[in-house]
């Protein structure tokens, strides 16, 4: 009989699709992993900018702080666990956090690329936030919309109804194709440079 885990920490809730290989196919599969750890601290991680020099001609750098929790579970963490149940893995090819929990029943403070479907719900309503979460098919774009409302919020309303058309026309496209919960890659826009300026710093807001 397994000895039981006494560790507490936390529950990362993910889905995703990876890819499979055995020596007759290879293709996608989809997969649900409740991943646990100690804390979200083990997913920190430092990287550092150069500025410039001061005076002295010395280098100077700007450090920042942020949790990768999506890139190492896509890189670090899931191959091994997934590899541990499913024998034809080959690698991830994507990864959603569909919600992140504390196991002794503590609040979190999670940034917005990282809280719930009901946390965004429950913010868009407190906020007042021009949007409607049940339109969004999937969570990361619901994520995306709020962090450019909070972030940028004339241009997310330049951008709205572009956006809404979008999602109404991949929903028709689903269901008229009856491809049941598939949802349609996002469509790739050209990234904008935008001076650090230009943005409004939200507490509880993680830099992407």
């Amino acid at each position: 009989m397994p000895k039981e885990n006494s560790l507490r920490g936390v529950k990362i809730f993910t889905t995703g699709q990876y890819y499979y290989k055995t020596e007759t196919a290879k293709g996608i599969k989809k997969f649900s992993m409740v991943v646990r750890a100690r804390s979200l601290e083990m997913f920190r991680e430092e990287s550092q900018k150069y500025i410039g020099t001061d005076d002295n001609g010395r280098a100077q750098f700007r450090k920042n702080s942020y949790l990768n929790i999506r890139g190492q579970l896509k890189k670090r963490l899931l191959p091994i666990l997934l590899l541990r149940d499913h024998p034809d893995f080959a690698r991830v090819r994507f990864v959603t956090i569909t919600e992140i929990v504390s196991e002794d029943g503590s609040s979190l403070d999670l940034p917005v690329n990282l809280r719930s479907r009901a946390q965004l719900v429950e913010m868009v309503q407190k906020e007042q936030m021009p949007l409607d979460p049940s339109e969004y098919l999937e969570i990361d774009d619901l994520r995306s919309d709020i962090l450019q409302y909070l972030k940028f919020p004339e241009e997310f309303l330049r951008s709205k109804p572009l956006k809404d058309r979008r999602r109404a026309e991949d929903r028709d496209f689903v269901a008229m194709n009856d491809l049941g919960d598939e949802t349609l890659p996002p469509v790739q826009e050209p990234k904008k440079i935008v001076p650090p300026s230009a943005a409004r710093k939200i507490p509880g807001v993680l830099d992407d």
